[in-house]
């Protein structure tokens, strides 16, 4: 086949002196490979010498006493002495000479409290889709904290933090981030940092150090603590289905490493954990919640947020509201008053309506009955949770969500959030255990009585005013 490629092209070049762009037309070889093919048997054929080929002896003279020569400069150094070439040709030329230089890491070392390293690790999940895990490392104790999040923007990088401040309970002086938009915006002509992540390091007093561009290594340790996390715990992570369970496998996780001696340390990273002597967290915690510019509504009186719709009372139809997010619910302030809140939806394109802002001349009971149920469901994820597994069981959940309408007029929405946690976590969630956790939560106790009842009976003989001026 070979043979009769090469037979060919000799024909077309020697006999009929075609082209290559010819060949090209008429082989359907590129005109390059046929170029390639045709010196390869033309042994007769002489080299074409190369312009640099003469001083060649010069320029292996310059790499040898300065084997870190680019071809920028060798470039410069040959149009001073007068040779006219492009700039290419001298780096297809030397190509040969300039040798990658193997680089040395040093070892970084850190004192106690002095800084942590963050980062982002993206995970691409069979059935969860795209999500985002914030990583968080002590630079001296190797004490690690992680948790998944749907998105990667503003307000969960700051949660993240929040979380793992939390978890370790302190701060460390400084925290060592790459170049994200969430930490800095540009950096020529002058580091700009993002003005909302500035006010939160000013916050919790932070020191904001940055790695060099293209130099991950200088936050060695959050770098491997991420490959391990590739390596050993996201290998499993197709068992998960739901995002919560994936977070909880991951905390497991993540205690079990610092529960384990570190290869470097030779320690557990809990016992050089509490070396660190971190600094404590301010009084007031950080408010996270992320405020949008107003925006219209629309004449269906909806705001769109994150590709989301969210509804809004009829009357506000027109009007520019306010969107302030945070991980787990989105709200709608019209100037200091809040007109509308809902849980945060991380779908695409979805509609998500409350019942009680649209406004209806006359309303059947079933409708009212789905307003009911929309609202109750909405005031909790543990009643939300409570309600779908009521209707598994065989239950109304329409009717299981009207008794706890009812039960709003004489207890709080606390302690009814509280009993429908305890429902979940005795895994009966029938109305009938309801009912029956919360009287137990309301019964009064009983009253105390001593056996001998006598010992109420106290008597006390009064004295004079005098007796205490002495």
């Amino acid at each position: 086949m070979q043979e009769a490629i090469m037979q060919t092209i000799l024909y077309f070049r020697d006999i009929l002196k075609l082209s290559f762009y010819q060949i090209q037309e008429r082989t359907g070889i590129s005109r390059k490979r046929a170029s390639r093919i045709y010196r390869g048997y033309c042994p007769g054929r002489k080299k074409r010498p190369f312009l640099l080929d003469g001083h060649r002896h010069i320029i292996a003279g310059w790499f040898k006493d300065h084997p870190s020569l680019r071809a920028q400069q060798v470039h410069r150094w040959l149009t001073e002495r007068g040779l006219k070439i492009s700039y290419t040709a001298v780096v297809k030329y030397t190509r040969g000479f300039r040798k990658k230089m193997t680089k040395a890491y040093h070892e970084l070392t850190f004192l106690p409290c002095e800084e942590a390293q963050a980062d982002w690790c993206f995970i691409n999940h069979s059935r969860l889709g795209k999500l985002y895990c914030f990583v968080f490392v002590l630079s001296y104790s190797r004490y690690m904290f992680a948790h998944i999040f749907p998105r990667s923007s503003f307000e969960f990088f700051i949660e993240g933090h929040l979380m793992a401040f939390s978890a370790a309970q302190g701060v460390t002086h400084a925290v060592r981030y790459d170049n994200l938009a969430s930490v800095v915006l540009k950096r020529r002509p002058e580091i700009q940092y993002n003005p909302r992540f500035l006010e939160f390091a000013l916050h919790y007093g932070i020191e904001i150090r940055l790695c060099n561009p293209g130099r991950g290594n200088e936050k060695g340790r959050v770098e491997r603590a991420i490959r391990t996390l590739r390596e050993t715990f996201l290998n499993t992570a197709g068992r998960y289905s739901s995002l919560k369970a994936f977070n909880q496998g991951l905390h497991e996780w993540v205690n079990d490493k610092n529960l384990t001696v570190h290869r470097a340390t030779e320690k557990r990273p809990v016992d050089l954990l509490a070396e660190e002597k971190l600094r404590p967290l301010p009084e007031i915690p950080w408010s996270n919640v992320f405020v949008h510019p107003p925006v219209k509504t629309s004449k269906t009186a909806m705001m769109t947020f994150d590709t989301n719709n969210y509804s809004v009372p009829d009357y506000l139809v027109g009007k520019s509201l306010s969107v302030h997010c945070t991980p787990e619910k989105v709200k709608f302030y019209d100037g200091n008053k809040q007109v509308a809140s809902h849980p945060r939806s991380f779908d695409r394109r979805k509609h998500i309506i409350n019942p009680l802002h649209r406004s209806y001349c006359k309303l059947s009971v079933k409708a009212k009955m789905q307003r009911i149920h929309e609202v109750i469901k909405c005031m909790s994820p543990a009643i939300s949770e409570l309600l779908q597994k009521n209707q598994e069981c065989g239950e109304d959940p329409q009717k299981t969500t009207y008794e706890i309408f009812k039960l709003m007029k004489t207890h709080s929405r606390g302690m009814l959030i509280s009993v429908a946690s305890e429902c979940i976590k005795r895994k009966s969630p029938r109305l009938r255990t309801f009912l029956s956790c919360l009287n137990m939560e309301t019964a009064e106790a009983e009253t105390v009585q001593p056996q001998n009842g006598e010992l109420l009976n106290i008597s006390y003989k009064p004295r004079g005013l005098e007796q205490y001026d002495e």
